[in-house]
């Protein structure tokens, strides 16, 4: 992150009043992921908008011109410091701890205490259509029953990456590799040995896997001290990567624990049925404890997500159950996204046939163009800017 003094102190401000990101935003008549970028992205905004920035906060527009000068002037110091750095001493600079194209990745979590509300399909789909777009993703399989692995790699491919005994996300917990037949000895862990490389649909694919399996579910019988390590792992290859995309397990466990620590953002897809709401306060309540005992640590949903993955959803159960959902996102403050994913039965024949849904066999057009534009709508919220598609997709 590139947090300037200006960003910290409309944070701090912001903060102070109760007032959230989205509701800055709507005060502003500017996106979520703008404000985000002022207070963690090093955007320095005009003196137009300081000044409507002042407003909303109540605060004195001299006191943050002064801090936008001050962040402007650190800024170009540091412009000029690089441009105009004695010759030969590029040789001996630190490598950048900015991923591609100068970014560090943005990591999300897909998350809901309530199983069968599409999460693995949602962060599937989200994965292709990164990928697509050009970005570097990373998809993480959090969940035991490993059903974003077999959608990426294909039944086949994933087991005969178990039989021939290459490590999971289980090491990343257990920090150690197991003896294979060819070894001796347990050894030390390389988290990239755990990447499955270019898993995604494409033949100049970027997106790359960390596969799960049924034996991630020994972790939560022993879970003491492992919550930080898949977060660790991660932050020595984030800046290989635009994207990392974690598909969660929908329990309150370990397991929920080392998303969140791993994570910024949580994106939270919800079915427009009866019990929707069950899962919502629990995801509530995990995600306020967890800030409650690391409060070092920047992590906010992003956004609700309806998904309707049966035709029931769209009659009056599924549109009281919209209501209702609505009523906690409008309490706690969240987003939900203006894009629904809309029903259709290619979802899962896209699963199955291990592609992104655009290119999935009889697949509506109607249907694709809403799944493209909630994906540009999450990139948006999250604050990723899209690069060139790539000539493949």
């Amino acid at each position: 992150m590139i947090v300037t003094e200006l960003g910290r102190e409309i944070k701090r401000l912001r903060a102070e009043r109760g007032i959230t990101v989205r509701q800055l935003a709507s005060l502003l008549d500017k996106s979520a992921a703008y404000v985000a970028k002022i207070e963690v992205g090093g955007e320095i905004p005009s003196p137009m908008l300081i000044g409507e920035i002042s407003k909303a906060l109540d605060v004195d527009a001299a006191c943050l011109l002064g801090l936008a000068r001050e962040s402007l002037l650190v800024s170009y110091g540091q412009k000029v410091g690089r441009e105009y750095a004695p010759l030969g001493t590029e040789k001996t600079e630190q490598k950048s701890p900015w991923g591609p194209g100068g970014r560090v990745a943005k990591v999300v979590s897909f998350i809901n205490m309530k199983g069968g509300v599409g999460k693995t399909t949602l962060a599937m789909q989200v994965a292709h259509a990164a990928d697509a777009a050009g970005f570097k993703v990373l998809a993480v399989d959090l969940d035991p029953q490993s059903n974003l692995s077999q959608a990426l790699m294909g039944p086949k491919r994933y087991v005969e990456h178990l039989r021939a005994h290459k490590p999971t996300v289980v090491q990343i917990f257990d920090e150690y590799v197991p003896p294979a037949p060819q070894d001796g000895a347990p050894r030390r862990l390389d988290i990239k040995e755990v990447v499955v490389k270019r898993a995604g649909y494409w033949q100049r694919t970027t997106l790359d896997l960390i596969p799960s399996r049924l034996e991630l579910s020994r972790t939560l019988k022993n879970p003491t001290g492992k919550e930080r390590r898949l977060a660790k792992a991660l932050s020595r290859i984030a800046e290989d990567y635009d994207l990392i995309i974690i598909d969660c397990a929908p329990t309150e466990s370990i397991l929920t624990d080392a998303a969140y620590f791993a994570s910024r953002y949580v994106i939270a897809p919800i079915k427009p049925e009866f019990m929707a709401t069950i899962g919502l306060p629990l995801l509530a309540r995990s995600i306020k404890e967890f800030q409650l005992e690391n409060d070092d640590h920047e992590i906010s949903i992003a956004g609700l997500v309806f998904d309707h993955s049966s035709a029931y959803t769209s009659g009056p159960e599924g549109q009281q159950s919209i209501k209702e959902v609505s009523d906690i996102a409008k309490a706690e403050g969240w987003y939900i996204c203006r894009n629904q994913v809309r029903y259709s039965a290619s979802y899962a024949k896209s699963a199955r046939e291990g592609r992104p849904l655009g290119h999935t066999s009889y697949a509506r057009s109607d249907v694709v163009a809403g799944l493209r534009q909630l994906t540009d709508e999450i990139f948006d919220i999250i604050g990723l800017v899209k690069p060139s598609a790539k000539a493949s997709a």
